[in-house]
């Protein structure tokens, strides 16, 4: 669990340097900056639909919403589906860094 909170507070931290990088970007006109920022808002968001694939894409649950992996002996709940919501956010906001990078 603590591993999930710290990737959630990393990816929201990522998130707001976005913002920050286009807030500067658009006054001192630094494409450079949102480049950056667009690339690695991509990159992450990339990891983001890995890690829904394999948490919840990857399994099929039952009406519970759980998954008996028998040879693993591991049950997998339907609980990973939240990671696409930071998968999308980081991927709108990535592309919106690289859009207004690339109209400068």
């Amino acid at each position: 669990m603590a591993a999930s909170v710290a990737a959630w507070l990393a990816l929201l931290a990522v998130a707001g340097g976005a913002a920050l990088a286009w807030k500067m970007a658009g006054r001192a006109g630094r494409s450079w900056l949102l480049r950056a920022a667009g690339g690695v808002c991509m990159g992450l968001s990339g990891l983001s639909f890995y890690a829904w694939y394999a948490q919840y894409l990857k399994w099929d649950f039952n009406e519970l919403g759980r998954y008996y992996d028998p040879v693993d002996q591991v049950v997998y709940t339907d609980s990973g589906f939240v990671w696409i919501l930071p998968a999308g956010a980081l991927l709108i906001a990535g592309l919106l860094c690289l859009w207004r990078a690339g109209r400068r």
